[in-house]
């Protein structure tokens, strides 16, 4: 099951999708132009060929995930190094892939988009990489926050540097153990933080039942937050891919 609600109609910077036993979800982070101004191509267009690429090197199952994000990132670095100043500022995206080799589940989380692993016995764990919060939360002003992204010590995404790749948060469960998987962007994570809608649990289990009530509710709320409280973008691209085993 996959479905993706944009924040603007027709301008999704979510990519999802699954090939043989891949599935992958990327967020394309909405940054203000000044901080991608060396490329001319859109977040939309970075996430979106970065999912097709990274489901095309993910299909050998002896190549770790992290190493096919790696290749991934080369190849759609390739397409467009030699028109843009990468250096000067290009898109990016958060990363979530799954992969089935056997009986197992691999996994790979890169930046703020989950994996929700819900578990036969009804227990759930996310996996999300909270390294750009810890960030947030210490930076006072945009550019801080942007100077640390893909550094030592800072945040990383996906982007040109494909050692970004290896800084991704890696593992495997075993498939008998799961009920379902959700790869979701922090669109729809909006409806625990943001909102307080669910928890891990009943997001999981609303999702696997309910998917577009989720987001239907998940919209309401963003629309009835009072001023004070509204995210620099009232709302997001909310984004999911829902396997189960």
């Amino acid at each position: 099951m996959m479905l993706s609600d944009p924040e603007i109609p027709g301008a999704d910077e979510d990519a999802a999708g699954a090939l043989g036993d891949v599935a992958v979800l990327l967020d394309g982070a909405g940054l203000p132009q000044r901080f991608r101004a060396g490329c001319r191509h859109s977040v939309a267009w970075f996430s979106h060929t970065l999912a097709a690429h990274l489901l095309t090197a993910a299909q050998d199952p002896d190549v770790p995930l992290s190493r096919a994000l790696a290749a991934a990132i080369r190849s759609v670095r390739a397409l467009h190094e030699g028109e843009c100043d990468l250096a000067a500022g290009s898109p990016s995206a958060t990363v979530v892939a799954v992969r089935r080799v056997g009986e197992m589940l691999e996994h790979l989380v890169l930046c703020d988009s989950s994996l929700l692993l819900r578990r036969r016995d009804g227990s759930v764990e996310r996996l999300t990489d909270l390294r750009i919060d810890e960030v947030v939360a210490a930076e006072r002003t945009s550019e801080a926050i942007e100077a640390r992204r893909n550094t030592e010590g800072g945040f990383w995404v996906a982007r040109h540097e494909e050692e970004a790749a290896a800084q991704a948060l890696t593992g495997q469960v075993p498939i008998a153990e799961l009920a379902a998987a959700h790869l979701v962007s922090d669109g729809i994570t909006r409806a625990i933080e943001l909102l307080g809608q669910h928890d891990s649990v009943s997001l999981a289990g609303a999702l696997a039942e309910e998917p577009r009530a989720v987001i239907a509710r998940l919209r309401a709320g963003e629309r009835a937050l009072p001023a004070a409280r509204r995210p620099r973008k009232p709302h997001d691209d909310a984004t999911l891919l829902t396997l189960m085993p």
